[in-house]
C-alpha cells in the first residue's frame, strides 16, 4: 500500500500586503512564495510548542505530598519560583492550533490564517472533527454542547496569554491542557513523520549551511 503524500498549501498573499505599493520588491513576500510547505512541515512546528508545554505542565504541577506541596506554594509567594503558567498556556494553544491546521492542510491543501481554536477546529475535515469530537467527549467528559461553549472560552487564548499583565483576571478550567494534549496526539499519530526530502527548510546561517 503506497504511503499519502502531504498536500501542498496554496499560499495565499495576505490581505494587508495587497494594497501595499512597495509588494513586488518585498523580501517577505519573496521568501513566502519561494517554498511550499506541507502538513508534515507544520506538524514539526507543533510538536515543538507541544514539548515545551508538556515540561512546563510538569513543572508547573503542584505536588501531592503535603510538604513538597507547602513548600512549593512559599516558593511562589516569596517569588522564588517563576510564574510559568501564561508560557505554559501560550505554548500549549499554538501548538494545539498548529496541530489543527495541519490535519485540514493534510486533507485540503491549505488552511485558515487565524488564531481562533473554534473556528479551526468546527471547519476541520469530517473525518477528523468526528474523530476528534468522541476522543475528546470520551476522554474530557463533554457533550455537544460543553465542547461548543469550552471551545469558544479557550478560542483566542493564544491572544490572551501572550498579554498575561493586561488582564486583571484569567483562568481556565482542566478542559483546556486535555484538549491540548488529545489534540496534539491524534494529529502527530494521524501525520507521517516528518521528512526532510517532502519539506527542506533553509539551512542558511546554521550548521553545515
Amino acid at each position: 500500500m503506497s504511503k499519502k503524500q502531504p498536500k501542498k498549501c496554496e499560499i495565499k498573499q495576505p490581505k494587508m500586503c495587497q494594497s501595499c505599493d512597495k509588494a513586488a520588491d518585498c523580501d517577505f513576500l519573496k521568501l513566502l512564495f519561494q517554498k511550499p510547505y506541507d502538513a508534515s512541515g507544520v506538524l514539526l512546528d507543533c510538536k515543538a510548542f507541544y514539548i515545551v508545554f508538556c515540561e512546563l505542565e510538569e513543572r508547573c504541577r503542584i505536588p501531592d505530598d503535603p510538604e513538597e506541596k507547602k513548600r512549593y506554594h512559599e516558593e511562589s509567594d516569596a517569588g522564588r519560583r517563576p510564574y510559568l503558567t501564561p508560557a505554559m498556556v501560550t505554548n500549549g494553544v499554538l501548538a494545539a492550533e498548529l496541530a489543527l491546521k495541519a490535519l485540514t492542510l493534510k486533507e485540503t491543501g491549505t488552511f485558515d490564517c487565524i488564531h481562533d481554536l473554534d473556528k479551526l477546529f468546527y471547519a476541520l475535515p469530517e473525518e477528523h472533527r468526528k474523530a476528534l469530537s468522541s476522543l475528546i467527549k470520551e476522554k474530557s467528559r463533554q457533550n455537544d454542547a460543553t465542547l461548543k461553549k469550552n471551545l469558544e472560552t479557550i478560542s483566542n487564548f493564544f491572544v490572551d496569554w501572550r498579554y498575561f499583565f493586561q488582564f486583571e483576571a484569567i483562568g481556565y478550567s482542566n478542559f483546556l491542557p486535555e484538549f491540548i494534549h488529545i489534540v496534539c496526539d491524534y494529529a502527530i499519530a494521524e501525520i507521517a513523520t516528518f521528512n526532510e526530502n517532502d519539506f527542506e527548510r533553509s539551512t542558511s546561517g546554521g550548521d553545515g549551511g
